[in-house]
């Protein structure tokens, strides 16, 4: 377990950038070889421990590392147990935090999580999971529910198999963490110390591996500081309709979806009440060779506070990896649009039901609220286990009538000025890394500073900067 350094982290008042990069750079160190497309994923297990499959492992013959005689408990007959969890550990440091335009203005703390899973197959059909977890916050300002939790039921729910027809059908009742498609707009809020989970009923079907449905209603779980005092905490209601189709297999995929939120307390301008909001969206991706796309765009509607809304939200991803060309470097962009109030009685704030703002940055400085994004990047991959990735993010208020958005989904309500109509935000400049070391560790980091522009500087803000060293290690 990471032993939290808490003097050092009162006495640190800022990341220095020579020590984001000193730890960027020590991967390099490895051998050159061909590396996945860049994400923050979990290693030899990129799904997670309730997605994965162990009973292979009943021939001993296919059991090939330590952790095996963990994964594969024999119990008689069809039934095993896997044992599994994480420790994670990171160290965050934030100047000028929100532009300082709110205190604190300067925060440097470690959160640390751990969890243990638990999977019992009781036969081919039939399994509980439960995940207990910890969740510590160590020299934070002010930290909230998503930062600590002395102990948390993160997971525990009942999950039942059966075919029907060509069809593989999965019910899993109880509480679960739910993500869907590209995660982009219903996301586990993974960058948080607490992830989000929901007390729901989710039914899964999957049809010959070429069309997938999902049928999700849940009551989203509210975290609390004493150990294991959630289990009545919720706030509002989900429900999900999502289905996935293969239109060219392994090439083309079209994803239709329809989101239900009833939001209690969200903030819009500087408004508060509660919303029912509906989402109507659709994806494409795919890759074809060294090109990898991924769009989605979504129309919301809906009442918040009694008022309509009327929303509009897309975001696209595009890669093209030079494969044959020394690290393999490849050309990203990204480009996002989400609506913001105009202004009028209508409100125009787009607003994911469980927003992913990573897919900005991981540090989460900004969110998916009332802003256009333009993202190109450089990735390189200079070896198996080392992703590299460089470039300028920049923002524009969608809407100069509306504020500029923070993570988590807060208004900057100082940005709402009348002497403030400027639309550009600011320039992110971002440097972000993964290394992993052996297949059950990830190695991560990120620095991010923002040259401010006046939507920031007119409400008295200022430039920021930010930067985060994680540690990962799954089993």
């Amino acid at each position: 377990m990471p032993v939290p350094l808490r003097s050092a982290r009162r006495q640190r008042r800022f990341l220095h950038p020579w020590l984001v990069a000193a730890c960027l750079l020590t991967p390099l160190l490895g051998q050159s070889a061909k590396a996945q497309y860049f994400s923050l994923g979990k290693g030899g297990s990129p799904l997670e421990f309730y997605d994965i499959d162990y009973s292979y492992l009943a021939d001993p013959a296919k059991r090939t590392g330590p952790l095996d005689a963990l994964h594969y408990i024999g119990l008689g007959g069809d039934a095993y147990l896997s044992l599994g969890g994480e420790f994670r550990e990171q160290a965050w440091a934030q100047n000028n935090e929100a532009y300082a335009l709110r205190t604190p203005t300067r925060n440097a703390y470690d959160l640390q999580r751990e969890l243990v899973d638990f999977y019992l197959h009781i036969d081919r059909h039939l399994a509980i999971f439960a995940q207990v977890g910890r969740f510590d916050s160590f020299g934070k300002i002010n930290p909230s529910t998503t930062d600590r939790d002395y102990g948390r039921l993160q997971q525990g729910f009942v999950e039942l198999k059966e075919p029907a027809g060509p069809a593989q059908v999965t019910a899993r009742i109880g509480r679960q963490e739910i993500a869907l498609g590209s995660a982009r707009f219903v996301w586990v809020n993974d960058s948080s110390n607490v992830r989000t989970t929901h007390d729901a009923v989710r039914i899964h079907s999957d049809v010959q591996n070429n069309v997938a449905l999902d049928f999700i209603y849940s009551r989203p779980v509210v975290s609390q500081l004493q150990a294991f005092s959630d289990f009545d905490t919720h706030n509002g209601v989900f429900g999900a309709v999502y289905a996935s189709e293969a239109l060219i297999p392994n090439i083309f995929h079209v994803d239709e979806y329809y989101f239900y939120r009833r939001n209690l307390g969200a903030q819009y301008l500087k408004l508060t009440g509660n919303e029912d909001r509906d989402t109507l969206g659709g994806r494409f991706w795919g890759d074809y060779g060294p090109f990898e796309f991924d769009t989605d765009f979504a129309y919301q509607f809906g009442t918040f506070n009694g008022a309509p809304i009327s929303a509009f939200g897309t975001s696209t991803r595009v890669l093209y990896t030079f494969e044959r060309v020394v690290w393999q470097p490849g050309l990203q962009f990204q480009g996002s649009y989400f609506s913001g109030s105009g202004g009028g009685k209508t409100i125009g704030t787009f607003s994911a039901p469980f927003p992913r703002p990573t897919l900005l940055n991981y540090i989460g400085l900004n969110t998916l609220e009332n802003v256009i994004e333009a993202y190109p990047a450089l990735v390189l991959n200079p070896t198996s286990n080392f992703a590299f990735r460089l470039g300028p993010e920049v923002l524009w208020r969608a809407s100069v009538n509306d504020a500029v958005y923070i993570s988590r989904a807060t208004p900057l309500t100082a940005t709402l000025s009348a002497n403030d109509k400027a639309s550009y935000i600011g320039t992110n400049l971002i440097a972000t890394a993964q290394w992993r070391p052996v297949s059950t560790v990830t190695v991560f980091g990120e620095y991010l500073h923002q040259l401010a522009g006046p939507a920031i500087t007119l409400a008295g803000g200022r430039p920021a900067d930010a930067g985060v060293i994680q540690v990962d290690f799954n089993f």
